[in-house]
């Protein structure tokens, strides 16, 4: 059956419809036959019982008289008769009185109504009691009347020869048309797939011959009407993966592709990026509701659609506009003019921005931008690279305090920042999925009675193995928010490397440890359980760490940073505020932060041998923090006379190349 299914639909078919009709010529046939059969055997019994009644009397008589041979010659007259075979007569004891036809014994001869094959045909044999009476006879003598059925099976021959005649041409004419129809059946359908495969790979141009009124068109137009619905459908999601929905300006996608087919069709000096991102855009939301900050952005659509598409009397070039983000925007342009005249394109959209108020109610909501312009032959030959030149530049815009301008160059200071933060990021992500940093040490000497301290520095290691130095990788890491998964990993290998060596006796690096914390790891809810397992898993004493948070991730997480050094504090572990003095509310914060160590920055320290004003603001740090019950450590220190200086100031602790050069932890 499975092999039945294989075959082609109008193999199916001609196979079927055969089945069929040699099935229906066998049902008409068989009744035929049947009914040929029964009128032949009909015929033979008619002509048996006209022959018995004719020997009868002349039997009855010759049997009677002993006239045998009379009888014989009727009997051997009787056998020339087509439907008579065989004639055999015997008298009342059973002998032979006269035969014709038949050579075998007496007792051989078949009984009434059987069917023998005899001489090569079939007979049909008649007994007759031959007598006087009727019921009962009294009997003379037996006649053994063996009729010839030849007739019949030439009758059934010729019937046989006629329904497989009948039965051939039907199938072949039948086959010839089926299989025309069949054929042009196939073909519609084949044509139907064919519409289908095609429709499914995304061509919907193409119809379905729907010309004819039978059930194939009625499939035909239906898919004519699917299609013609799949193609509306997929023009409007189209229209909304191009488009931004609120804004009507295009999409991200829409965008990026545009700006490679700007960048293959001219040169890429005449192309110009524009990356626009609204400042302090969510305050808007917050303040005034989601509607109000959604007019504002239809706002700004519209007024980049003045200043850079131009109106229908005054079309000023070949661009593209673009939402790319909740509050970015985006736009490409050609222009062959030069920076100059660009910068004013982008500035005039910005100042419009920045003069464009939404009145809601008594309220009146103004926004600024920060603005990235990129050239695109300043970058690099892919729309991928000169996207992200914009967004550096705009960015660079925003650091600066936003509501500006920035146009790349590789030398601008921002943008050169910037650019590097974002190539160290796939070297970063890789090191922080391998834990590829080793942790530095360098010792921090007591000034006057004290334990020596050591803080860890932390290196970034290559593919090659080689260290790199913080500078070069930590500004990435804090733009992209990946501090804290940096912290853990150097808590983790730090505090492990102690616990082992005080397990096996071995000195530490110094009496007391300083590990740093950046600002984002304060918002971290499992920051806290992860230290406490790691001080349980590995052993070592709380008292002999200090955590070290920087003076500006204090003042950008107030908040978390009271809670996390409460947190800490409460463990056992010491807090240093180091940097202290490079923010603008040092002095301030001192009375929120209960912290144990101040960290000098070392802007103050570097030069505070030479420098009275300097040698002011160290004195004056140094009070404040014993009034508050904290030591200070100076930082940056690099000769003895900046140590005999900071010695005389009541400075508790120095470090710095001086005092020692930092090196991997496992070395120490």
């Amino acid at each position: 059956m499975n092999g039945l299914w294989r075959l082609s639909f109008r193999a199916q078919l001609l196979l079927s419809v055969g089945l069929v009709l040699v099935a229906v010529t066998l049902g008409s046939a068989y009744p035929l036959w049947k009914m040929l059969e029964s009128a032949l055997v009909e015929g033979v019994q008619r002509d048996a019982s006209r022959l018995i009644r004719e020997i009868d009397a002349i039997g009855r008589e010759a049997l009677l008289t002993y006239d045998y041979d009379r009888l014989q010659k009727r009997v051997a007259d009787l056998t020339n008769e087509p439907v008579v075979g065989f004639a055999v007569i015997l008298d009342a004891d059973g002998r032979v009185a006269a035969a014709s036809g038949w050579q075998g014994a007496v007792a051989e001869l078949p009984e009434d109504g059987a069917v023998r094959v005899w001489h090569g045909q079939r007979i049909l044999l008649r007994q007759h009691e031959i007598g006087i009476g009727s019921n009962p006879v009294v009997p003379y003598g037996r006649l053994f009347l063996g009729l010839s059925l030849a007739s019949l099976d030439r009758a059934q021959q010729r019937l046989m020869f006629v329904v497989v005649s009948i039965g051939a041409i039907t199938l072949l004419v039948g086959g010839l048309l089926l299989n025309a129809v069949a054929r042009r059946l196939a073909r519609r359908l084949e044509a139907l797939s064919d519409t289908s495969l095609a429709m499914a790979q995304g061509d919907l141009t193409v119809q379905a011959d729907a010309s004819g009124q039978d059930e194939v068109s009625t499939v035909a137009r239906s898919l004519n009407v699917l299609n013609a619905s799949v193609a509306e459908r997929i023009g409007e999601l189209r229209y909304r993966v191009d488009h931004d929905a609120l804004t009507g300006l295009h999409s991200r996608g829409y965008f990026e592709a545009a700006v490679a087919r700007l960048l293959v069709r001219g040169p890429a000096e005449h192309l110009w990026v524009c990356s626009l991102d609204l400042d302090h855009f969510q305050a808007v939301n917050d303040s005034a509701g989601y509607r109000v900050g959604d007019r504002l952005l239809c706002d700004v659509a519209r007024l980049m659609q003045e200043t850079i598409h131009g109106t229908e009397d005054a079309p000023l070039r070949e661009s593209v506009l673009a939402r790319i983000g909740p509050d970015e925007f985006a736009a490409c342009w050609v222009d062959g003019g030069d920076d100059s005249a660009n910068e004013a394109i982008a500035q005039s959209l910005l100042e419009r921005i920045c003069a464009h108020p939404v009145a809601e109610g008594a309220m009146r909501i103004t926004v600024s931008g920060s603005v990235g312009l990129v050239r695109a032959d300043r970058v690099g030959c892919t729309a991928a690279e000169i996207l992200i030149a914009a967004d550096i530049a705009c960015y660079a815009a925003k650091r600066q305090g936003g509501g500006r301008l920035v146009n790349y160059t590789p030398s601008h200071p921002w943008v050169a920042r910037r650019r590097q933060e974002v190539e160290t990021l796939p070297r970063l992500l890789v090191a922080i999925e391998q834990e590829s940093f080793e942790p530095w040490v360098q010792r921090i000497a007591p000034l006057r009675d004290g334990e020596t301290h050591a803080e860890v520095l932390i290196r970034m290691l290559d593919i090659n193995g080689s260290p790199a130095a913080p500078a070069t990788f930590l500004p990435a890491a804090e733009r992209f928010q990946l501090m804290p998964r940096i912290d853990r990993i150097v808590f983790s290998k730090v505090l492990t490397a102690l616990g082992c060596r005080l397990r096996e006796g071995r000195d530490w690096p110094a009496r007391i440890v300083s590990l740093n914390v950046s600002g984002e790891t304060f918002s971290d809810p499992g920051w806290s359980a992860f230290f406490e397992l790691m001080l349980a898993q590995t052993e070592v004493p709380a008292e002999r760490l200090v955590i070290e948070i920087t003076e500006s991730a204090v003042i950008e997480h107030p908040d978390e940073a009271v809670a996390f050094i409460d947190r800490m504090r409460n463990s056992g572990v010491a807090v240093a505020l180091d940097d202290f003095g490079a923010g603008m509310s040092s002095f301030g914060y001192l009375r929120r932060f209960r912290a144990d160590y101040l960290k000098i920055d070392g802007q103050f320290v570097l030069h505070v041998a030479e420098r009275r004003e300097d040698q002011a603001i160290v004195e004056t740090m140094v009070e404040l923090a014993q009034r508050f019950g904290m030591e200070t450590v100076a930082e940056f220190v690099e000769n003895d006379a900046t140590i005999d200086v900071l010695r005389r100031l009541g400075v508790d602790y120095v470090q710095g190349y001086r005092v020692h050069k930092p090196g991997p932890l496992q070395g120490l």
